[in-house]
């Protein structure tokens, strides 16, 4: 017969203050720096409305919303991502088909042209088609 004792020091309920998660608004404050980052730079973004796709793209390539180092959006990846993210704030305030977001829109097609090329031009290199490829075949 197993015997089963109760430690007077433990609860078999209660888990340990150091393993409670984390209040809210502790985790709402570690993610607001990433948040003002943001909306830092959508700001700067319609403050550009109107001055073209290629200024646009320019401008998120050399964005540095700390003034320092790297641009924060220095892959494509990462403009996608920003784009995105600046369109769905476009929805949210009602400007879905203004010409703000139709420049947006154009800027996000670039982006994704520039990322679909890419990723071709490394699948290219990465994985050369085979000698005996079909596209090498003499007919």
């Amino acid at each position: 017969m197993m015997r089963i004792e109760n430690n007077p020091g433990h609860s078999l309920i209660a888990a340990p203050a150091e393993l409670a998660a984390p209040a809210r608004e502790q985790r709402v404050s570690a993610a607001e720096p990433a948040e003002q980052g943001f909306e830092d730079f959508y700001q700067h973004l319609l403050a550009r409305s109107g001055s073209g796709e290629q200024a646009i793209l320019q401008f998120i390539g050399t964005y540095r919303g700390s003034g320092d180092g790297q641009p924060d959006y220095h892959t494509v990846n990462e403009q996608l991502k920003v784009v995105g993210q600046a369109l769905a704030r476009f929805k949210e305030e009602g400007l879905a088909g203004s010409d703000q977001e139709r420049e947006l829109r154009g800027v996000m097609t670039r982006l994704l042209g520039s990322s679909l090329f890419i990723n071709q031009y490394m699948h290219q290199i990465f994985q050369p088609p085979d000698d005996d490829s079909w596209e090498n075949a003499d007919w």
